[in-house]
């Protein structure tokens, strides 16, 4: 299956985005309308290093392309500005979608978003009832623009519009954030998916950053694709740092909320729902959208979830947090560091309306810090069946009592001992061992060579057989000659014999 084996691509042509295509690559002309207009079916474009302006939305009419950077196939991580990488520069007064995609089949990436300019902002949409990838990319500066409303478009946001479709977004990297206190008056979530309606597919997040927003660091609750959040760092969010939905899974992933260690925007003249300060957050927040249907439960594995510090100890509310609507989950093999008094390792609601499979199991895990005991370290309103087993509560003081409204099987406190705590501590966070997804194997279908980057590639091919065809002619050429001349030498060898032997030579 795709969602197993990672993206292939193929493309009937390759072209230079300079070179081919005319785009300025010293930031005057915007690229927006050229690439509207000259991308066709089955072209990857290939961008070389420099600053491109964009004043719209990129969004091709073709069915099957490629946008990214030179060296994306050999790319370990986002490129940073300056090292000679892609730079798109938002010039705008206003947010957009810089990349809008519709496409069946689409691979984009290894470039930088520069959204420095006040009010600019650009988000990079992938809407497809195919296959599509999105690797490698950064944006820098925070979104300033406010005043918009739900309508203001978020920094990453996949649609997986069929049954079958796989969407990507692995290794994007959005730091700068929004202004705190704006989630209602235009900031939007690092990665946003809002997908209620009709078949949806598969949305994969891997090793993606997201820190700083004024909205939740993943909004992946509002949807009924299925949501896999794979590895990454997801730290000092408003709402929340994760935020998904029924069957999603979260593997591998840290979570972290540090407000004393925010780097993002501070104008306390915007903190506009809670005054001066930081808004309310939570590490990992589990809901059900009504209009989505809950089998298995959300699946939480290997995660780092830690809330170290926060600017007002009221303004949080769990490390996880089970909303009413959240239905069962399984927790397997995760650490929660908890070193803020008041506030609960792993809370949830009563389930008022909820899916009927409501249990909560955790198991191979461990909860500690300093805050960890001032509060239950687990707390779970009417949810029959949950459960807590072969888990260490490791902070002093800790007891049977800091477990509410779940059974336990081979817990031990204060000290883990031999058979309770993580399974596999080696593995827990975004550094552990995942099960990666391959780089996206790309072709070109008129030579079967792997499509590398430089100008004119789609001639590469046809060109080297065309050369190794002329020298191999040569090769066999001179060989018949070497072949002639030694006949010749024999020959007349042979000749010289004869003479010899007649004349009485010894």
């Amino acid at each position: 299956m795709q969602q197993q084996k990672g993206n292939d691509f193929q493309f009937s042509k390759k072209v230079d985005a300079v070179k081919d295509l005319g785009c300025d690559p010293n930031g005057g002309t915007p690229v927006q309308d050229t690439l509207n207009s000259k991308i066709e079916d089955g072209m990857l474009v290939v961008f070389p290093g420099g600053t491109y302006a964009a004043t719209g939305e990129i969004n091709p009419g073709a069915d099957r392309y490629g946008i990214v950077g030179e060296g994306y196939q050999n790319s370990k991580k986002p490129p940073k500005l300056g090292e000679n990488s892609v730079v798109f520069t938002v010039e705008t007064n206003q947010p957009i979608k810089l990349f809008n995609f519709g496409a069946a089949e689409a691979l984009v990436g290894n470039f930088v978003i520069d959204q420095r300019k006040r009010a600019a902002h650009g988000g990079v949409t992938a809407r497809s009832s195919g296959n599509v990838r999105v690797r490698d990319v950064r944006t820098v500066g925070a979104q300033t623009a406010v005043g918009n409303g739900d309508s203001t478009p978020f920094f990453f946001e996949p649609f997986a519009e069929g049954k079958d479709s796989l969407i990507v977004f692995e290794r994007c990297i959005a730091r700068g954030g929004g202004i705190p206190g704006t989630k209602n008056t235009g900031a939007s979530a690092g990665i946003g998916i809002f997908q209620r309606n009709g078949a949806a597919g598969r949305i994969v997040l891997k090793d993606c950053v997201i820190e700083n927003m004024a909205d939740n660091g993943v909004y992946g609750a509002r949807t009924t694709a299925e949501v896999i959040v794979l590895g990454g760092l997801y730290r000092n969010n408003d709402v929340s740092q994760v935020r998904v939905n029924g069957d999603a899974q979260v593997d591998g992933v840290d979570i972290v909320i540090d407000e004393e260690n925010y780097t993002g925007l501070k104008s306390k003249s915007y903190g506009r729902e809670r005054g001066p300060g930081w808004p309310a957050t939570n590490g990992l927040k589990l809901e059900t959208d009504s209009a989505g249907s809950v089998t298995a439960g959300t699946v939480v594995r290997k995660c780092d979830i830690r809330a170290i510090s926060v600017a007002d100890e009221s303004s949080i509310g769990g490390l996880v947090n089970f909303f009413a609507s959240a239905g069962g989950a399984t927790l397997d093999n995760c650490r929660l560091t908890n070193n803020v008094p008041g506030t609960t390792g792993i809370i949830a609601s009563n389930p008022s309306n909820a899916p009927s499979q409501v249990g909560i199991t955790v198991k191979n895990s461990v909860i500690q810090g300093n805050g960890a005991g001032q509060n239950a370290a687990v707390n779970i309103s009417s949810r029959p069946r949950s459960l807590v087993k072969n888990t260490c509560l490791s902070y002093p003081g800790a007891s049977r009592d800091d477990i509410k409204g779940a059974g336990t099987s081979n817990v031990s406190f204060v000290e883990c001992k031999s058979g309770s705590g993580l399974k596999a501590p080696q593995q827990v966070g975004s550094e552990g061992n995942l099960s990666s997804l391959p780089a996206p194997s790309v072709s070109y279908n008129r030579s079967g060579a792997a499509v590398g980057s430089g100008s004119g590639g789609g001639q590469e091919g046809p060109r080297k057989g065309v050369l190794l065809g002329v020298v191999n002619g040569f090769f066999i050429l001179l060989l018949l000659l070497v072949g002639t001349f030694v006949l010749f030498v024999g020959g007349i060898l042979g000749a010289l014999g004869a003479l010899v032997s007649v004349i009485g030579g010894d």
